[in-house]
Formats: structure tokens, C-alpha cells, sequence
């Protein structure tokens, strides 16, 4: 009989202690509301479909030379041809979303397009910037874009930014291929998404996306074109009793996670394409 009390006290303590462990993986945050079965909220979002998008700036290293006009301008110009425009296309295997709160991803009808030459090989960049950041929402786990490529040696980058205004550079890789492409990057852990107090989310934003040359690449007439960006996020928050109080203070109306301007920046810093 003793073994039998021994054996049921076992199972119940593990059960307690698995109980815990469970809680503390989903949140740190200790209220008077558990957790239920919404606490695992993973979704892919579109964030950028390219559709209604204002028109995007495009840079390059090195920069072109504006001074001057006609001749002395073209032999002194390191980028004879650069553009980005908003064009009309979209990838034959891209499906799009049959529905999203923001009706981001429901149509296949337009895409991102940058055009550009330089003058010498070497290490050239093309930065693209959008109108504004891009928020990714809840705790992002990994990007995905859409890309059309020919055949050039470039690397994408997207440079995302956190609550505290450090850059992280997130690499997807070589896009030395021809036609559309789905390209994917995970977003470390050690990216800071999460405070202890609510709300516990603190969002990160795309600021920019950047095509680096292979030194080796040789300078002519170079086309991408993006299309749908994707955000693998975990959309879960803690809920409690009195969450929304704060709301009549104005501090409150600023967007939670928001980026100071800083200039702070992690790796290469934010300086350069």
C-alpha cells in the first residue's frame, strides 16, 4: 500500500513540474489568466504584397555623381542607369492569400523592380528602401520573398531593426538565378523581441534590403524584381484581467515597439548599403 502511495505521489509531483516548464516556455509573464491552447500561435503574414505600395527609394555604393551634365557627367558617373518602379507581373507558382485581416497578399498583380549598371565591377551594393518601415507583428521567426533574378552574382540582405534601434542583418543568400525564386531566412534567437512586462511583444521592422555584387561579377544592364514578403511570426500575448486600461494615456497611443532613431547598429552598423 505504501509502494502504491509512493508511486501516485511520483506521477503527481511530474505532472506539477511539467506543468511548469510548460508555462514557463510560453510566457515569462506570470498572471491571474493561464494560458490555454492559443498560447502556440504560429502564422505566416504577408507584410509587403507590392499591390498599393507608394513608390520605393533606391541607392547605390558607390553613389552616382550628379554634378555636372552631359559629358563630364557621363564619364564620371559610377551608376550610368538606375531606377525602381512599381511594374506589372507576378510569379506563375506564387499563390495568393484567399484572405488576411489586412488584405495584404490577395492579389498577384504587381511586383518591385530595380534596373541598374555600373561602371567598374567591384564592390557594388543597391540598397532599396520602403516609403516606410515595415512591421513584422508578434515574435517573427523567419522572412520569406519572392525574387526574380538573371543569372547576376548578387546577395540579398534585409536589415531589420529592434525595439532597443540596433540593425540586425538578415542574409537570404545568393541570387544568381534565373526566374522567380522563393528565398527564406531565419531570424536568430538572440534577436531582442520580448520584455518581461506587458505587453510583452516588441516588434522588429524591415528598413531595407540590400543586393550585394560578387566582386568577381561583370558590370552590365541588371534587372530584380520582388514580390509578397512573408513574416513566420508567433502571434500570441498574454491576457489578463485590466489589459487595455492604459489606452486613456496619450504615451499609450504610440505604436508598441516602436524604433528610436537612434543609429545604433549590431555587425556592420547602419551606414553603408
Amino acid at each position: 500500500m505504501k509502494r502504491l502511495y509512493f508511486k501516485i505521489l511520483i506521477i503527481i509531483s511530474s505532472l506539477f513540474l511539467c506543468g511548469l516548464c510548460i508555462t514557463t516556455v510560453y510566457s515569462q509573464l506570470i498572471t491571474n489568466v493561464p494560458p490555454d491552447i492559443s498560447v502556440d500561435e504560429i502564422k505566416a503574414l504577408v507584410v509587403e504584397d507590392f499591390e498599393s505600395s507608394p513608390e520605393w527609394t533606391v541607392e547605390t555604393e558607390p553613389k552616382p555623381y550628379t554634378k555636372g551634365a552631359g559629358d563630364e557627367k557621363a564619364k564620371k558617373n559610377p551608376v550610368p542607369v538606375l531606377e525602381v518602379k512599381i511594374v506589372n507581373g507576378a510569379p506563375s507558382d506564387m499563390k495568393p492569400q484567399e484572405w488576411q485581416a489586412n488584405d495584404k497578399g490577395t492579389k498577384k498583380e504587381k511586383v518591385l523592380g530595380v534596373n541598374f549598371r555600373f561602371k567598374y565591377p567591384g564592390h557594388n551594393s543597391v540598397k532599396l528602401t520602403p516609403p516606410k518601415p515595415i512591421a513584422l507583428p508578434g515574435r517573427a521567426k523567419g522572412l520569406s520573398i519572392w525574387v526574380h533574378g538573371r543569372g547576376n552574382r548578387y546577395y540579398l540582405e534585409a536589415w531589420v531593426k529592434d525595439f532597443h534601434g540596433s540593425t540586425h542583418i538578415l542574409k537570404f543568400g545568393s541570387v544568381a538565378f534565373v526566374g522567380w525564386k522563393p528565398l527564406s531566412v531565419e531570424i536568430p534567437e538572440y534577436v531582442p523581441q520580448e520584455v518581461d512586462s506587458y505587453p510583452a511583444t516588441k516588434i522588429l521592422t524591415v528598413e531595407k534590403f540590400v543586393l550585394r555584387a560578387d566582386p568577381s561579377e561583370q558590370v552590365r544592364n541588371t534587372f530584380f524584381f520582388f514580390d509578397q514578403l512573408k513574416v513566420l511570426t508567433q502571434t500570441y500575448e498574454v491576457n489578463f484581467d485590466g489589459a487595455g486600461l492604459e489606452d486613456s494615456f496619450e504615451s499609450s497611443k504610440d505604436t508598441e515597439g516602436s524604433v528610436p532613431d537612434t543609429g545604433a547598429g549590431a555587425g556592420a552598423g547602419d551606414t553603408a548599403p
